[in-house]
């Protein structure tokens, strides 16, 4: 049974997964139907932005289904290819993820939370990576997490497995932005109509040669980055629409091709 559903919305792709009385843990089936939604979108010119959500307002997600474990003869990697396939189809989608975080985040959904480009947390979220207490040495999380909010922070969310707020999370950079409870939906809302309203062209772009740069020196992401806005300056479309458009004081109308 897939424990999430698909919607789509004003150019934008939502992924909810729904299962509350698990505190949304998210099952091998469902992550494998968000792999292949995720490709659905990828292909889609309508779908400009995807959100990862959840019912309710328990939990994002405690992470993967532990009842699960002693089914495949705790055998990690059963879980970790699965994973592994889910966020490099986020990295590589080519537009856009915002998770919406509220409630419970641990584990896995730390994991999940960490992999999409934007993350928009309820003050009073709880999120940490307690996997440390299954005896779990996490992967995922720490070169992210280096990269985010140094040594130390990582040494203690992972050694430790203690939970943070989502408004500390927002003040150590966790996070994007962390707003009240009662402003989650408004403020994901507002970064979806503000995203979707971008060229889908430039947005790729610059998610695809962001994520490059974090492999190289800064003298190597500079060269790699003007090469890219070069090209496209000189290739595409938007470059002169939206000039054309700032010029004549109007909206910009992106094509996509």
């Amino acid at each position: 049974m897939v424990n999430a559903s698909f919607e789509r919305e004003n150019h934008a792709a939502y992924v909810t997964i729904e299962r509350e009385e698990k505190l949304n843990a998210v099952d091998s089936e469902t992550k494998q139907a968000i792999i292949e939604k995720l490709d659905e979108y990828r292909e889609d010119d309508d779908v400009r932005a995807v959100v990862l959500q959840s019912a309710g307002d328990r939990a994002f997600s405690a992470g993967g289904d532990v009842q699960e474990i002693p089914d495949v003869d705790y055998s990690l990697s059963y879980f970790t290819e699965t994973w592994e396939a889910l966020f490099s189809k986020m990295r590589d989608l080519g537009m856009p993820t915002i998770a919406k975080v509220d409630g419970i985040t641990l584990g896995g959904g730390f994991d999940l939370m960490l992999h999409t480009d934007f993350v928009v947390a309820a003050d009073d979220a709880r999120i940490g990576q307690p996997e440390v207490d299954l005896g779990i040495v996490n992967h995922f999380s720490p070169p992210m997490l280096l990269q985010q909010v140094g040594v130390r922070k990582t040494l203690e969310l992972m050694m430790t497995g203690e939970t943070i707020s989502g408004s500390e999370a927002a003040e150590i950079g966790l996070v994007t932005r962390s707003v009240p409870a009662d402003r989650l939906d408004d403020e994901v809302d507002e970064l979806v109509e503000t995203l979707v309203n971008k060229s889908p062209r430039v947005l790729k772009k610059l998610k695809e040669g962001i994520y490059a740069s974090t492999n190289m020196s800064p003298d190597a992401a500079k060269v790699h980055l003007e090469t890219v806005s070069l090209e496209a300056a000189r290739n595409d479309p938007d470059y002169r629409e939206g000039v054309d458009a700032h010029l004549e004081d109007r909206d910009p109308e992106w094509y996509v091709d």
